[in-house]
């Protein structure tokens, strides 16, 4: 299965449509214990019915609500994984992150995107990491090749798009701007048209609730969504159990390969900052995670970079293909599981 991948071809996408279209099939099938139930209060964009959800991504809910089918909100959620899925693929394809450019990425991003029931449906994190995706593409072609300073704007604008739809990604700022200074050696400016990009639509959309007489509830909505946050118990468990396996392998990729024997200075740039998006992948996580595992949308794609470069150093194939497989099962066991 994971050789099926190791090749790219655009028409590894069917393969990729075929896991989400078989694990769908199969969980709601099969294994759907819950009914489902989306719904906006009165305040509409600014309805805090789903925690930490901003603007954004009520809106999205508002529609999907005024259909009211589960199905809508589901092909919406797997097409936005799909998206994702080949997006962040073509990031990693762009800067040859690895030493063969594959779908092997796209594949494990999407499977472990169909390990927990909770990414079956849309939510505020996974929305919002579309744009973050976008604004990591902006980051890494900025370190590669000392973008412009409309990249620089570009990358905080999308992080402040994803802050919109997601109010915790607002720290994901902080993340950005650490990459920035330990790695791309940008001048002073552009942190301010960093800052600027990434505030502009934070301020664009509170002009417009002013102008709706509702500004001061929006920066209200906006701040306390950005804090509130809570001490993980039992989801932190329940996450072990989902990613633990992966995020093991993600570990021994990440120590096997510290000092970046073999890989050229952009390789070790990108895996250093994959390690970051990690740590705050996990940080944000463990700080606003709450009742599900949507939170953890941050921490896939470090997961799949880490294990594509796990699987694309095995000098045994056949240990790979077993890793792939193994991954594969766990996904399919939590599935069943309920979790």
């Amino acid at each position: 299965m994971l050789s099926y991948f190791k090749k790219n071809d655009p028409y590894r996408i069917v393969g990729l449509l075929m896991i989400l279209i078989v694990t769908r099939i199969t969980f709601f099938f099969f294994f759907k214990t819950e009914d489902w139930v989306l719904t906006i209060d009165s305040e509409g964009p600014l309805s805090n019915e789903t925690i930490h959800s901003g603007p954004i991504t009520n809106l999205l809910f508002m529609v999907v609500s005024f259909f009211n089918t589960e199905v809508l909100d589901t092909l919406l959620a797997g097409t936005l994984i799909l998206l994702n899925g080949i997006l962040l693929n073509s990031i990693f394809i762009r800067n040859a992150s690895f030493q063969e450019s594959s779908y092997v990425p796209a594949s494990m991003y999407i499977i472990l995107m169909s390990a927990s029931k909770d990414f079956y449906h849309l939510s505020p994190a996974l929305v919002g990491s579309s744009f973050l995706l976008i604004s990591l593409n902006f980051l890494f072609y900025h370190i590669k090749y000392r973008g412009t300073e409309e990249n620089i704007i570009s990358t905080g604008f999308t992080i402040g798009l994803a802050a919109l739809c997601y109010y915790p990604f607002m720290w994901i700022y902080i993340m950005v701007l650490i990459i920035y200074l330990l790695y791309s050696g940008t001048i002073t400016r552009r942190y301010f048209l960093l800052t600027w990009g990434f505030v502009l639509p934070l301020l664009i959309t509170w002009l417009i609730f002013f102008v709706l007489d509702k500004g001061d509830q929006f920066l209200n909505t906006l701040f306390s969504g950005s804090v509130d946050h809570q001490i993980l118990g039992e989801l932190l468990e329940q996450s072990l159990i989902v990613y633990g396996f992966a995020l093991a392998l993600s570990l021994v990729a990440a120590i096997q390969n510290f000092a970046g024997q073999g890989m050229t200075n952009h390789q070790i740039l990108v895996q250093k900052a994959m390690s970051w998006v990690g740590f705050f992948g996990i940080l944000a996580f463990a700080i606003f995670g709450f009742n599900n595992l949507a939170a953890l949308v941050l921490v896939i794609p470090a997961m799949a970079y880490f294990c594509t470069k796990l699987f694309a150093d095995l000098s045994k194939k056949y240990v790979g293909e077993l890793l792939f497989l193994g991954i594969v099962a766990v996904a399919i066991a939590t599935i069943v599981l309920g979790y």
